[in-house]
């Protein structure tokens, strides 16, 4: 995972600046004595790794949205939805890093995010991030991304009885028919965000506003340790790491991400009646082009004909477009709001390659299934 450059001042911030496990780097964070310049080193660092952390959830919700065949329905508007509050949450953590002189870092096709792949930082480690279209499988990978740290109790409206669900799919697809709901939670998210938060509180630093940006995708700027705060409560309370989004405490309106996955799994709006929640109303699953999984390193030339070659290779470049814009944004020497409106404008181009590559089947594919992009950065 890439770090934002700095020159070392000593063994400990050379030592957190060489730690790419999250939950290793909370610890180390932990050790940092009074020295305020070793604080903030070690605030960047994690800053770092949760504008990288957020943004690797962008590509596989994109690739299941594109999977459905209306893009209208209800099913594709809640993920959707979800997609749109990543990208706002990177946002405003990118705010965060450049409010202290740092430059968020994503850009990178030797070491960066590539797919398949584990949630950047060792976060989750039992969970595999994949490329594929909307299924029972991708749907609770999804849920285990934005697992709270308690999940509220909510009820099958018809039998009256507690809906409980299953484990994570294995690495071949595989989806467990035991159904469980003790899992083994992971908080690194969490903490990694109340980690943030405790260094700003305890630094109070000086925010530059100068680089921050604030629009639709960026509600607004970090002016100084109070509003980080506030943003790091909304990103928490929309999606992963909370101690409690249950619909009680956020509102049937504006459900986590967590709760907007498990409707969408369960087929099942969720309702209030009195003081209980029931998977009530239907939300039937809409019609996909069934994809295949992306395999390791993308699609290779020589497997491909030469129209779905030049479709994967046209997303590529534009894909990595969209990355080294949003990366410009908040760069020291870029190009401000113009580059994020610019990455906003390339990211509806992605569709212009990723339409025709859904709808393509792959030749002499037993279960039918179909082409997608590879999300590749060149």
């Amino acid at each position: 995972m890439p770090t934002i450059q700095l020159k070392y001042k000593n063994a400990f911030q050379e030592k957190a600046s060489q730690i790419k496990n999250t939950k290793e780097l909370i610890q180390h964070s932990k050790l940092v004595e009074d020295d305020h310049e070793d604080k903030l080193h070690v605030l960047k660092e994690l800053l770092n790794q949760a504008v990288v952390l957020e943004f690797a959830t962008i590509p596989i919700y994109m690739q299941t949205m594109w999977s459905i065949k209306d893009n209208n329905c209800e099913v594709a508007k809640s993920i959707r939805n979800v997609f749109q509050e990543e990208m706002l949450h990177m946002a405003m953590v990118c705010n965060m890093i450049a409010g202290l002189g740092g430059e968020p870092k994503i850009y990178d096709p030797e070491n960066g995010l590539k797919f398949p792949s584990g949630l950047p930082g060792g976060v989750h480690p039992d969970l595999f991030l994949y490329l594929e279209g909307l299924s029972d499988c991708s749907l609770r990978n999804f849920m285990e991304i934005e697992l709270p740290e308690k999940i509220a109790d909510i009820y099958d409206y018809e039998t009256q009885e507690l809906v409980t669900i299953g484990g994570l799919c294995d690495q071949e697809g595989n989806f467990p028919n035991n159904h469980s709901q003790n899992f083994e939670h992971n908080t690194t998210i969490g903490e990694l965000y109340d980690r943030i938060n405790e260094l700003f509180q305890d630094l109070q630093p000086k925010m530059n506003v100068e680089r921050q940006l604030a629009g639709p995708l960026s509600w607004w700027v970090m002016a100084d340790a109070e509003s980080v705060s506030k943003a790091i409560d909304m990103i928490k309370e929309q999606g992963e790491g909370s101690e409690d989004v249950s619909p009680a405490s956020t509102g049937m309106d504006n459900l986590a991400h967590f709760y907007r996955f498990w409707e969408v799994f369960y087929q099942k709006k969720i309702v209030q009646e009195g003081d209980k929640y029931y998977f009530k109303d239907p939300m039937p699953r809409p019609e996909i082009y069934p994809l295949a999984r992306i395999p390791k390193d993308g699609y290779q030339q020589s497997d491909v004909s030469p129209e779905v070659w030049h479709l994967l290779t046209e997303f590529d470049k534009a894909y990595t477009t969209v990355v080294q814009l949003l990366e410009e944004a908040w760069a020291i020497n870029g190009r401000g709001q113009a580059a994020l409106v610019n990455a906003i404008e390339a990211m509806f181009k992605l569709e212009r390659y990723a339409i025709p590559l859904v709808k393509t089947p792959i030749p002499n594919n037993e279960q039918g299934l179909h082409y997608g992009p590879c999300f590749r950065m060149i």
